[in-house]
């Protein structure tokens, strides 16, 4: 088999649906637990708790992006290529284990040392300095566990990845209930140490087994080459990471000064319910689109042809999710939270309709970062998107209150949709194949009206006549599926 056609079976329908069957999968048992745990915090924390255990996640994972120089990416890419050079291996894991461990401990440092105004900037109090001081432990170990699942990433082992996974997902359950129920607010940082401890094990354990963990002894005329690459590297990838959870945390903070802690609780639990059904799509899209595209990207009508089929897939996919969770809301929230949250219904429903503009926009928004083109990526992603982001959302929330919140998300997508078209097709000739373009027009057409349905209509009508549009719209993606499967 030539590499032509190895590259053509590579990204065929069937290898296309094949790879977000495997790495999907997973992402379903974690939503499965996931909901569970969400269930319980919400009951047991209210809107106030989930308010602060989102601006604490928030500031934990920005602590994260800083501290870590973007060198996760750096590490996938610097262990894939030693895939099957057990000596390379061992240089790259000597280079890289030294600055890890100054990552980490910078991460814990900054908390360490500034607790008081990190409580102040994020809950405009002090009150939670002692939060700030135990939040160390967890970024240490976040940051020490990200860098040893870069390392499982780049050796491309899905099985103990997925494992682990799932270890962090019941860890979270398993530990982060009990911390709640006894502990209440004061319990959230505790759950988070014991979910990033058992997480990091498991990643650490799960390497040994796959490889001699063992490295060279130092060697700075082979070894400070492998740091400075993965530093440059690093720099400029970290970035849209950064920017976006730094983005994040500002919203958060914007909210909770604008609206109160238990407005950044509805925004958190709905943003949360929207990213565990979406990430079924979209680790897929990082875990198995981003290398095929990434290996035709060379040859801009391959790419083309890529992009396209994977935007055909992620419609058919995306599409009936949406509708459900836009019919469903009121369910979805009463179930899975609690009554206290119905409150948040219309901008759960919003943000639901933002994955489907969202999830058709990543296909073409990988191309950039598969070209390699580090400037246009840093000034569009990092930069302009993000920018982008904080000043809708902010200003969708002064104008609108919690709705806004989602109108902004709205837009926010629909804009940077437009821009990653206009982009790509004046610098790599992207153009949308008419099938892509359908299946487009099918997906955003079939949401708008689930949404019309939703908000114009009530009682039976609504149940009805949004049951039907449900069943055709599911009935017109798995028509399509299948016969993309006979291709």
């Amino acid at each position: 088999m030539n590499d032509e056609t190895a590259r053509h079976g590579e990204n065929s329908f069937r290898n296309i649906l094949k790879g977000t069957s495997i790495f999907g999968g997973v992402q379903v048992l974690n939503i499965l637990i996931s909901t569970i745990r969400l269930k319980f915090v919400a009951v047991i924390l209210g809107p106030a708790g989930m308010g602060v255990a989102g601006l604490f996640n928030t500031a934990s994972l920005t602590l994260q992006q800083f501290a870590s120089l973007g060198l996760n990416l750096s590490i996938v890419k610097e262990t894939g290529s030693m895939r099957g050079n057990a000596a390379g291996m061992r240089d790259v894991l000597a280079a890289i284990r030294p600055l890890i461990l100054m990552s980490a401990l910078l991460g814990a440092l900054i908390c360490l040392l500034f607790p008081a105004l990190l409580s102040d900037l994020t809950f405009g109090s002090r009150a939670y300095t002692s939060g700030y001081l135990l939040l160390s432990a967890a970024v240490f170990f976040s940051i020490l566990g990200a860098a040893l699942m870069s390392v499982l990433q780049g050796l491309h082992a899905v099985k103990p990845l997925s494992k682990a996974s799932l270890v962090g997902a019941v860890t979270g359950l398993a530990a982060g209930v009990p911390l709640y129920w006894l502990l209440g607010t004061d319990g959230i940082v505790p759950a988070m140490i014991v979910l990033a401890l058992a997480t990091s094990l498991w990643y650490w354990l799960s390497l040994r087994k796959v490889l001699d963990t063992s490295p060279a002894r130092w060697n700075g005329e082979v070894h400070l080459p492998i740091l400075r690459r993965m530093l440059l590297m690093g720099l400029v990838l970290m970035s849209n990471d950064l920017f976006r959870n730094l983005s994040n945390f500002l919203i958060n903070v914007y909210v909770r000064s604008a609206g109160g802690i238990e407005e950044v609780g509805f925004f958190q639990s709905c943003n949360t319910m929207t990213s565990q059904y979406s990430a079924i799509v979209f680790t897929a899209m990082a875990m198995d689109y981003l290398p095929r595209l990434s290996a035709v990207a060379g040859d801009n009508r391959k790419m083309c042809e890529v992009v396209n089929r994977q935007m055909e897939i992620v419609g058919l996919l995306i599409c009936p999710v949406v509708c459900a969770v836009v019919l469903l809301a009121p369910v979805v929230i009463e179930v899975l939270q609690s009554s206290r949250f119905l409150v948040a219904v219309p901008l759960f429903k919003f943000l639901a309709l933002a994955v489907i503009l969202r999830a058709l926009m990543y296909p073409p928004g990988y191309i950039v970062f598969a070209k390699d083109n580090k400037k246009l990526f840093f000034w569009m992603e990092a930069v302009g998107a993000n920018i982008l982001t904080l000043c809708l959302t902010c200003s969708g929330y002064a104008m609108f209150g919690l709705n806004g919140l989602g109108y902004a998300a709205i837009a926010d997508c629909a804009i940077c949709f437009c821009v990653y078209l206009a982009v790509n097709r004046h610098l790599y000739g992207y153009r949308f194949s008419k099938a892509a373009a359908g299946i487009s027009i099918f997906a955003i057409t079939g949401a708008a009206a689930m949404a019309a349905c939703s908000f114009l209509l009530s009682g039976i009508a609504q149940w009805a006549i949004g049951g039907a549009l449900l069943a055709a719209v599911s009935a017109f993606s798995l028509r399509g599926l299948l016969r993309r499967l006979g291709k």
